[in-house]
């Protein structure tokens, strides 16, 4: 009948959903993100949380890669650590070396670049102070 009303199954709109790294494309920029204290090294689901609930992270560039084939680790990071300090002005509005948040970003695994043509480099940021965000960091000057 389409009543409306909500179940006891009903997602939590304060929980993360588990969603894919691989193909975020142009959406990715302003996704928000939940991690817990267990994240690992190797992240194989976002937590995605809508931006208005407090969340630890928020994605504010994607970029491939733009080699064949894997081009190692540290090729991986050098580029990512220049696209994303380079992506971190024009999204926040305010230079990363004055900011109250930090950068940091996520590369394709070997396994993920081979297997699943993973070629996205993520650009995340958060607080310095590890302080839950409140909203999008997007043009917020932080």
């Amino acid at each position: 009948m389409g009543l409306g009303v909500a179940c006891s199954s009903d997602p939590d709109p304060n929980e993360p959903t588990a969603e894919d790294p691989l193909g975020l494309g142009e959406s990715g920029p302003g996704t928000c993100l939940k991690f817990d204290d267990e994240v690992g090294a190797e992240v194989t689901e976002l937590p995605v949380v809508d931006c208005d609930v407090p969340h630890t992270h928020e994605i504010y560039a994607v970029e491939d890669h733009p080699a064949d084939v894997y081009p190692g680790f540290s090729e991986l990071e050098e580029h990512a650590q220049r696209v994303c300090l380079a992506a971190f002005e024009p999204y926040v509005g305010n230079n990363p070396f004055d900011s109250g948040l930090f950068h940091t970003w996520m590369v394709p695994t070997l396994d993920g670049w081979n297997d699943d043509e993973d070629r996205e480099i993520l650009c995340v940021l958060g607080d310095h102070d590890g302080a839950p965000l409140e909203r999008s960091m997007r043009d917020s000057g932080a």
